[in-house]
């Protein structure tokens, strides 16, 4: 036998009500099929804190909900109840019997409202209302009550819905916090279950107003426990009785002799005569009728009589049809002038419009360029403003007809003379050293200055010269350190330290390689850093970084960027060097934030964070709103907005020194001063060139007095280097273009092998 769910009600009556309640309960159980199986039962409990003069309130906001959540129908439950929440504060702002609210408090009405539709059950809570769930002896709160954010509200989105399943044996509880504050949880748990639904409501009410507690104010309770009941009912069948009469079931008769049979033949005569009558006149009838069809006939005339409106239409057709004609003869008429010569025009038009766009680039770029020096040398303003109108011009040229190829030229110069403008750097790319197909993940200066670089398709960090492209394994998957225990995992990040250089593997286990003194050629020693707080960082960190803090003993803060945990973990050093405490860990971020997207991190005293494509500057946990990196200038040609990924620095001391940060969207690196975020250059390799599309990881390096920067950095299984100094690019582009053909073609090979090679983004 199916069964289906049947909800036992408990409410105070309204005449036990303490006098100075404000509370309003309303229930709401629809016996339509339709309304029951859509929207459900209601049951709703609105509390007041402030006397039984906030009743009208309460009994509004009930009422409102009430109303409008059973007419919208444009949404499911959840979107449905938060909707009817928002009305009634909406109506309850406006109204003459809104409650007063003091300046940065809450509204002190509250309301507990739940749907239950089948086993569906559905609760929500606003303000100083309460809302648990008694399943299975254990009292749970459903949901979190939230008694800051009474009614009414002047910015209110709607209560946060729980939805889950309610069966058998579960009982809703909806109350007030002042029966709570002055009974407790516990005696409430225990009415309910001992006794009905009706009667706990009854003795939790009777020891709320009992004169010991002198309670007073908000008494709303209703309870509401689910039960069983058969779906179906069926009925015993139905037996055959004997009548207890003998003469039940005979047909009634006279007692008179003869009286029914008389009366049965006098009907019988009646009927008989309006038969015969009926027959009579329709005999007399079809012979009238026939004698009318032999009767000789006059023909009818064939004369018709057109109605009005039948003539109007037939007007309006007339005119259709004429307006028609003139259509088609109009367009025949077009249709010849075009093929006859109008086509030549257009063409012969566009033709001008090519020739005077071409004419007009020509006379601009001869503007900047024909002079000695040129414009851009002399007066950069007015030479950008003759650029610019020459890009405009080719692209009006392109659109009408000329071929990019007949406009190569002179779009190669008005590009080149724009980047010159906007202090673009093609820089000459060379290969430092090559690792095959292996992906490069990682890649940072080490303090003897060597390249590490993290080939995540061995699981290795190599050391690398930078003056002899020498390179050597140092730290490897499975190798066991001198010192400290353990087994090395996956290496997953890199990071500098004072004067080590760390790997974190995939166990979340920090390891410190440091360099042997006055050794070039890669020698070092490997040791464990104890940090017992690692195992709480999951297995997705995105980035780590350090701050010295004690050069003299190599003493650093440790941060790491923990998704997880929505935050930015921060580790002081313990005083003996030993590794970094538990109790000493904290957050740094002030306010937790989404992290999953962070691609780079770069820590000097403040941090910078590259996630999104953008780059925030945070200073004491907090986002510093007042450093922005400038908009690049640069639109014209490079419409896209810059997306960042790699961030590094030339000088680690704060607010000194230029940012480099890695641009994927533009194939680019711009220059940033790290003091007010302003752009100072922006690099680029030739367009020819596969590099700059998907770098892993990148340094700076500098000579003495920050002079000569030297970009290094990581791409498609190899470790690549360019000069940004302008004048070291330009005579290397110098001397390439005046080299032999063997050394263009080797030139050539390697970024090709590259482009082939598989690349992975960090």
């Amino acid at each position: 036998m199916a069964v289906r769910l049947h909800m036992n009600l408990g409410v105070i009556a309204e005449s036990q009500r303490l006098p100075d309640s404000a509370d309003t309960v309303v229930v709401v159980e629809p016996n339509i099929g339709s309304t029951s199986r859509t929207k459900g039962s209601l049951y709703l409990l609105v509390t007041g804190a402030g006397g039984r003069k906030l009743r009208v309130a309460t009994k509004l906001v009930a009422e409102r909900i009430r109303d409008d959540y059973y007419y919208d129908l444009s949404a499911g439950i959840s979107v449905c109840l938060r909707k009817a929440v928002r009305a009634a504060n909406k109506v309850l702002l406006h109204s003459s019997d809104r409650p007063g609210v003091a300046a940065g408090g809450s509204g002190p009405i509250g309301l507990a409202l739940a749907v239950i539709r089948g086993n569906e059950l559905y609760v929500a809570t606003i303000g100083p209302a309460e809302a648990y769930l008694l399943r299975q002896a254990r009292l749970l709160t459903l949901p979190d009550a939230s008694p800051e954010s009474g009614l009414p509200a002047e910015d209110i989105d709607g209560p946060e819905v729980w939805h889950g399943e309610i069966v058998a044996g579960d009982c809703l509880i909806l109350m007030s916090p002042n029966v709570t504050q002055r009974i407790g949880l516990g005696p409430i748990q225990d009415a309910v279950l001992q006794l009905h639904p009706q009667a706990a409501v009854e003795e939790i009410h009777r020891q709320f107003g009992s004169g010991s507690l002198g309670s007073t104010g908000g008494d709303g309770v209703l309870f509401i426990e689910a039960t069983e009941v058969a779906s179906t009912h069926k009925a015993a069948p139905l037996k055959p009785v004997w009548p207890g009469d003998s003469m039940a079931g005979a047909p009634d008769r006279s007692p008179i002799p003869l009286a029914d049979t008389v009366v049965g033949g006098v009907a019988a005569m009646q009927t008989s005569a309006r038969h015969a009558q009926i027959a009579a006149d329709s005999w007399l009838r079809r012979g009238v009728y026939s004698l009318f069809d032999r009767m000789p006939q006059r023909a009818m005339s064939r004369g018709r009589v057109t109605p009005m409106t039948v003539h109007r239409e037939r007007q309006q057709r007339a005119a259709v049809a004429v307006v028609g004609l003139l259509l088609v003869i109009a367009v025949v008429g077009t249709s010849m002038w075009f093929l006859s010569g109008a086509s030549h025009s257009d063409n012969t038009t566009q033709q001008e419009t090519a020739q005077q766009a071409y004419a007009k680039v020509e006379a601009d770029v001869n503007a900047v360029y024909g002079r000695v020096p040129d414009l851009l040398t002399t007066d950069p303003h007015t030479a950008s403003e003759y650029l610019t109108d020459a890009y405009a011009q080719i692209q009006i040229a392109e659109k009408n007809g000329y071929t990019p190829a007949q406009m190569a030229d002179l779009q190669s110069r008005v590009i080149s003379g724009l980047d010159r403008f906007y202090h673009v750097t093609v820089v000459d790319p060379q290969i430092v050293v090559s690792f095959a197909t292996d992906d490069l993940e990682g890649l940072v200066l080490g303090p003897d200055g060597a390249a590490y670089v993290l080939d995540s398709t061995v699981n290795e960090v190599y050391w690398v010269s930078l003056q002899t492209s020498a390179k050597l394994a140092v730290v490897a998957v499975s190798q066991e350190p001198l010192v400290g225990g353990g087994i090395v995992g996956n290496p997953r990040l890199l990071g500098t330290g004072g004067t080590d250089v760390l790997v974190l593997d995939t166990f979340n286990s920090l390891w410190r390689w440091h360099p042997a003194a006055s050794s070039k050629n890669g020698n070092g020693s490997l040791i464990k850093v104890n940090i017992p707080d690692n195992q709480n960082w999951g297995i997705n960190a995105r980035a780590m970084g350090t701050f010295v803090t004690n050069a003299n003993q190599n003493q650093y803060n440790f941060y790491i960027v923990v998704p997880g945990m929505k935050q930015i973990r921060k580790y002081p050093p313990a005083p003996d060097g030993s590794g970094y405490p538990l109790q000493g860990g904290s957050n740094y971020l002030s306010v937790t934030q989404d992290l999953s997207n962070v691609d780079d991190m770069y820590v000097d005293g403040k941090i910078y964070l590259v996630a999104g494509g953008t780059i925030t500057q945070y200073v004491l946990g907090q986002a510093v709103k007042g450093w922005t990196v400038d908009k690049l200038p640069d639109t014209l040609i490079r419409p896209q907005a810059p997306f960042y990924k790699r961030l590094t620095a030339d000088d680690p001391a704060q607010d000194q020194g230029t940012f480099y940060a890695y641009d994927n969207q533009n194939r680019r690196v711009v220059a940033i001063k790290k003091s007010d975020g302003s752009i100072v250059g922006q690099y680029m390799v030739p367009a020819t060139t596969p590099w700059f599309t998907a770098l892993t990881g990148m340094f700076v390096t500098t000579d003495t007095g920050g002079i000569n920067p030297t970009l290094y950095w990581t791409e498609a299984g190899n470790l690549m280097k360019a000069s940004l100094n302008p004048l070291a690019t330009a005579a290397s582009s110098a001397s390439s273009s005046a080299s032999a053909s063997q050394s263009a073609a080797s030139q050539s090979a390697a970024p090709q092998s590259a482009a082939a090679s598989p690349s992975k983004k960090p």
